[in-house]
Parts: structure tokens; C-alpha cells; sequence
């Protein structure tokens, strides 16, 4: 089923195609436009966002009036089908040439105006594309035609890709991200909150890139790929050459996934591991492929060094094994004695680093996470489901649960016992190994806090099934709510393309007249971490004292200011006497939690030094915990954060000297002497 079709619905296809070369003068005309518009913009002092915005949309306009009256002028073609698809396919191209252009701004490797050129060709190109196989295409080709399902499938994949891959490097990193880059540059085997990978993968490509934001994400776009592949793997296994490209076409466009394949978190990695770990296990236990638990056990050791929850895909494995007569077998046999010994080999790093930290990591996801407190979160699990797979994913879901036969069986006249063993056990070997970390994770929510991103990896499993509904015809008797998911998904997946696109470009190039909320972390931080370093240098240089920066909250100060203060030193392109990442500690110093930073600066080593404390209000560096351990403290001043010449927020900062290391006796306001 083409995921468009739904979209434009069915339409007279006895009209002739268009006239190419009209299309052709088409383009090239609304080429000039759009040129002409953005240079008029610029040079009139227009924000970029507004000269990219307005000059594309102008020109898309004006080539879809001229081609509607010119180039396609057969006046039974459906005029509202044809407005549909241009409202479509305008903004999927504005926002994909945002990522481009910002992109090519940011690389420093164009002048701003040779990146607004080459992305106005780019988007021409597009445009032009677009109207001779979208927009006007459905008058004189069938969307019928299995061929065009198909490429219209790779299109959106395609395009999915190229969304993200262009939007790696322009935004702000979220400070999730920015908080293991800090991983990566302290690089060790374990860590307190999460075990080392999404360290060592960092680490490996800003080695290689440098300090930036796309090599910081550059990690995740590969994990992407790498759930992809074995997603594509796993489909193949179970329905042969069909769904293929419809799997890919979710794990490319679900919000999940396509956040996880953009933002530098663990669970990129621990999802890589877990579509690995489903595709060796459906192998092993299916079709009892021995060397398969090799596979499993590098799975799992390295899901495990990517996040711990990746047991719990083998806590279900264990479970189908004991339930099916014919996986049995595999307790009596070696091979998944191999995979646990060589995840445990795997995983060894993580345990050397606990035991010679008291357990600590083990202690913080294990016992300190149940004695927090009592929490009824499960509604609020429920509502992160559907909002990360969708609503229609959701109802997929349920289809899947509730009609076996219809999401493996190609064939919906046959009976049950004409499926096939191996597709009966492979459906149930993945529904386990879907629904048991679900049901874990939903019985953990009915009295603790749950995250919303936890079930993630999960649906990986059921993906394959869901990608069935969406390849399906419409057929007499099929069940309503496949029927209803059916339908829903061409629309749903337009939608989340459309939302992806725009949430990026705001984050990158704004929106003209559309404000930044105050203080959202880390928006508008390239400037704020130009501000503080270039404020850490000049008080050094005054007072002769060596600056330690000190975000006042839990972690996500610290972690901006250290990248961010960095990548303005590299910038610089100069020596300098410090390295921001090694000087940014944060407000463990000052009585709070800090997770990692209290292991990266130990209180006992902070005696006596100078420090500039950085918070978004002014009571944290006002209050008893902070005065009670300096001996000296100057002014509160303020920075105002900025991000396209819109105010991004307001930060303040105070210098104090004399750091005590441990609690004395406090004072009181009156005695703090001034700077």
C-alpha cells in the first residue's frame, strides 16, 4: 500500500502526462524567483529564517499556479487533489532545505550567501521532482502500481535519512547529550547513572571530528542504522521478501526511532543491540541456527554496556524457551551457555568499575530506584506509549495482539492450521519478547516514577507485524481496527515527518515572529558559552587566580557550559592554559546532587579555589548553602541568552573566592565581603 495513497485518494487517470519541458521552464523561472527574493531579503536586513522562508514559498507558489494553468492545463484533473499534494510536499521541502542550509552555514565551509544559492538550486530541484511525481503525478499514474508503492516508500525513507542527517550539526545539543560528551572526555570503563558505551562512542567520532555538535550525534545516526539493518533482517526472516520496506519505512519515521537515531543518549546503542539481539534470537530459537547464539551473546554484552534494561530481552527469551516444547531443547545444549559467558565477558568493564566503586552504579539503578518515592505513574506510562509509537502504532499494536492471523498469514482465507509452525512460534517468541519488559515496566509504573522513553526498544519487536497493516489491501471482512490502522497510517506518517521537520527547523533557524521559550537548556547556549569563557579569561587575567566554573543545578549547567565553553576555545583556534571540560563542575560543591561530577571533582580537592557560579536564578547563589562555603563574594550580575536575534532567556553569575570544603560555621549575608 502506498503510504500516500490514502492521502490523495483515487482519481481519473485517462489524462495525458504533462509537457516536461513546460516544467522545465517552470523551474527554471521560479529558480530565478526564489534567488531574487533572497537576495532582496537579505540585503534588506531580514533574519535568514525569514529570507529562505519567504523567498521559497513565493516561488513555490508561483511554479504551482504557472504549471497548474500551463504545464498540466487538462481541466478534468481533481484541482483539490492536486492542492492536497502541494500542501504536502512544500514543507516537507522547506524544512529538509533549513537542515541544508543551516547546515552548510554552520560548516563554515560556504559563505552565507553561496549556501543560500546552492540550496535554492537544491530546493528547485526538489520542487521540480516533486510536482512531475507527486504533486500533478497521480492525473496519468496509478498510485496503484506496486512500483510506485515501493518507491514511494524509499522516497520517504530516503527522506527521513536526510532529515536527520542534516540536522546533526545545527541545533543546540540537549543537555542529555552534553552531559556524556563529559563521559567521553573523563573516558573510563563504568560510570555512576549508565555504563560506558554512549562514552567510548562519543569519544570515538569527536576524536575524530572535534568538539561539535554533529560528531556528538553522529553516534546516534550510526546506532540508527545499524536497528535498521537488523530490523530489515528480521522482517526478511519472518515474511520473506514482503514488508521489507515498510519495517524500514517505521523505523525511520516512528517518533521513537527517529528521535533515537538523532539524539546522543544510551539508548541509541541499547537499541542498536536490542534489534540485533531479536534478529540472532529469532534465528536461534526459529530456526535453530547454532552459530546464532554467538550472535546473541555480543548482542546482549554489548546492550548490557549500552544500557542495563537489555536483561530483561533475556529474562523473556528465557521464559518463551521454557514455555515451547521445541525451544526446550536449548537448556540441554551449550551454545546459550556460550552467548551468557560471552556477555558476561562483554560486560566485565562495567563490574571491574563497580567493584572498585562500591557497587555504586548497581546501588543507583537497583536499590535507590526503589526506595524513592511512592509514585502512581501508570497513566502517565500509557500516554508516553502512544505518544512515541503513535496513536495509530498503538491501535497496530493492539491489532497485532488480537489478530494473529491476519499480520503473519498472507493469505486470510486459510485457516489457522495452515500457518505455518515456525510463524506461529515466531510470533509468539516476539510477542514475548516484546510484552514481558512492557508488562515490567507497566507493573514498575503503578508505584514508581517511570520514563517515558523506557519501552522504546520494545516495540522493535512487533514492528515487523505492524509493518504487515501497513503493506496490506483493503479486503471484504478484514478486521475494523486493522482496517482503521490501515488508513490511518498514510496520514499519520506525513504528519510526523511534517512535525519533525518543523521542530527542527525552529530549533535551528526559527520561525519569523515566533519567540524561544525563557531558559530552555541550552537554546542559545553557541553565545552563552562564548560569554562565560570569554568572562573566565578576563577575570583570570584581573586577578591572577585560576576560574572554576560551577553550574548551580544538578547536572545540566555544568554539562552546557563545559561543551559549549569548549567549542568556543576551539573556535578561537589558540593555546589557551585550560581545558573547559576539566574546569566546569557543578552544585555538589554547594550541598546538592550531581551524579558524575561529584566523582570528576571530589569536594576535598576544591579547597581555596576561585570559582564562577552559574545559575538560572538568582536565590540558588544567594543562599546559606553557598555563602557558608566562601570566604568571599562579589556581585550578582546577569547574561541575557540570545538565539537568531530573538532573547532566549536570562542566567546570572557570581565570583566567590575561598572555597571551604567542608560545612562551617555560616554566615550571615551582612558578613560577605564584596569583590
Amino acid at each position: 500500500m502506498s503510504v500516500l495513497r490514502s492521502v490523495a485518494g483515487p482519481t481519473n487517470y485517462a489524462n495525458p502526462p504533462p509537457s516536461k519541458f513546460h516544467c522545465t521552464l517552470v523551474g527554471l523561472l521560479t529558480l530565478a524567483i526564489d534567488l531574487a527574493i533572497l537576495n532582496l531579503c537579505y540585503h534588506q536586513g531580514f533574519s535568514l529564517s525569514s529570507c529562505h522562508i519567504i523567498s521559497f514559498l513565493v516561488a513555490s507558489g508561483t511554479g504551482y499556479l504557472l504549471n497548474s494553468i500551463w504545464s498540466f492545463k487538462n481541466k478534468n484533473q481533481p484541482v483539490i487533489k492536486r492542492l492536497v499534494n502541494f500542501i504536502i510536499t512544500i514543507p516537507l521541502i522547506l524544512f529538509l532545505r533549513g537542515g541544508i542550509l543551516a547546515s552548510l552555514k554552520e560548516s563554515g565551509s560556504f559563505s552565507l550567501e553561496a549556501a543560500m544559492i546552492f540550496c535554492a538550486i537544491i530546493s528547485s530541484i526538489g520542487s521540480y521532482l516533486g510536482s512531475i511525481h507527486f504533486i500533478f503525478s497521480l492525473e496519468f499514474n496509478p498510485p496503484e502500481s506496486k512500483s510506485n508503492h515501493y518507491h514511494l516508500t524509499i522516497i520517504l525513507i530516503i527522506y527521513s535519512v536526510l532529515l536527520r542527517f542534516f540536522y546533526l550539526g545545527p541545533p543546540e545539543l540537549f543537555y542529555e547529550e552534553a552531559y556524556y560528551w563529559n563521559y567521553a572526555k573523563h573516558l573510563d570503563i563504568g560510570y555512576l547513572d549508565h555504563p560506558p558505551m554512549v562514552a567510548w562512542i562519543i569519544g570515538l567520532f569527536t576524536n575524530l571530528m572535534g568538539d561539535n555538535e554533529f560528531a556528538v550525534r553522529f553516534g546516534a545516526f550510526s546506532c540508527w542504522s545499524i536497528t535498521a539493518y537488523f530490523s530489515f533482517r528480521l522482517t526478511r526472516e519472518i515474511h520473506g521478501q514482503f514488508n521489507v520496506s515498510q519495517t524500514v519505512l517505521l523505523i525511520a519515521t516512528l517518533p521513537v526511532y527517529f528521535a533515537v537515531g538523532w539524539v546522543m543518549t544510551p539508548d541509541a546503542p541499547l537499541i542498536a543491540c536490542w534489534a540485533a539481539a531479536l534478529y540472532y534470537f529469532y534465528r536461534a530459537l526459529i530456526h535453530e541456527q547454532r552459530a546464532a547464539w554467538v550472535g546473541i551473546g555480543i548482542s546482549i554484552g554489548l546492550g548490557m554496556l549500552s544500557k542495563y534494561t537489555i536483561v530483561l530481552l533475556g529474562l523473556a527469551a528465557l521464559l518463551f524457551i521454557l514455555a515451547d516444547r521445541h525451544a526446550r531443547k536449548w537448556i540441554f545444549r551449550l551454545e546459550p551457555y556460550l552467548a551468557i559467558l560471552i556477555a558476561i565477558i562483554l560486560f566485565s568493564p562495567v563490574i571491574v568499575w563497580n567493584v572498585g566503586h562500591e557497587w555504586a552504579s548497581f546501588l543507583y539503578q537497583g536499590r535507590d530506584r526503589m526506595a524513592e518515592q511512592f509514585e502512581f505513574s501508570l497513566p502517565l506510562f500509557i500516554a508516553s506509549i502512544i505518544l512515541i509509537i503513535t496513536p495509530t502504532g498503538f491501535l497496530s499494536v493492539v491489532a497485532v495482539i488480537l489478530h494473529k492471523k491476519a499480520v503473519i498469514s498472507w493469505n486470510d482465507a486459510a485457516s489457522e492450521d495452515a500457518i505455518p509452525n515456525t510463524m506461529n512460534r515466531g510470533y509468539f517468541l516476539l510477542l514475548t519478547l516484546t510484552l514481558l519488559p512492557v508488562a515490567i515496566f507497566l507493573t514498575l509504573s503503578l508505584f514508581r516514577e517511570t520514563k517515558f522513553h523506557w519501552t522504546a526498544p520494545c516495540w522493535l519487536g512487533i514492528v515487523p507485524y505492524i509493518a504487515s497493516i501497513v503493506n496490506r489491501d483493503s479486503q471484504a471482512g478484514i478486521s475494523k481496527l486493522i482496517e482503521w490502522s490501515r488508513r490511518a497510517w498514510p496520514a499519520t506518517i506525513l504528519i510526523c515527518l511534517i512535525c519533525y521537520g518543523a521542530a527542527l527547523h525552529y530549533l535551528t533557524l526559527g520561525f519569523p515572529g515566533v519567540p524561544y521559550p525563557k531558559n530552555l537548556y541550552l537554546l542559545g547556549w553557541q553565545g552563552f558559552g562564548r560569554e562565560i569563557e570569554a568572562l573566565v579569561k578576563e577575570t583570570e587575567h584581573e586577578t591572577g587566580d585560576k576560574i572554576w566554573v560551577v553550574g548551580m543545578d544538578r547536572n545540566r549547567i555544568a554539562s552546557g557550559l563545559a561543551f559549549y565553553r569548549t567549542k568556543a576555545v576551539e573556535a578561537l583556534n589558540e593555546k589557551i592554559s585550560h581545558e573547559p571540560a576539566f574546569q566546569t563542575s557543578s552544585w555538589h560543591l554547594f550541598g546538592g546532587k550531581s551524579l558524575m561530577y561529584e566523582y570528576w571533582f571530589p569536594i576535598e580537592e576544591q579547597s581555596n579555589k576561585t570559582m564562577l557560579l552559574v545559575s538560572r536564578s538568582i536565590a540558588n547563589l544567594t543562599s546559606d548553602d553557598v555563602l557558608s562555603h566562601v570566604r568571599q563574594a562579589g556581585d550578582i550580575k546577569e547574561i541575557m541568552l540570545w538565539k537568531n536575534g530573538k532573547p532566549a532567556g536570562v542566567y546570572y553569575y557570581l565570583l566567590v573566592k575561598g572555597y571551604r570544603n567542608q560545612q562551617s560555621e555560616k554566615k550571615t549575608p551582612s558578613t560577605i565581603s564584596s569583590d
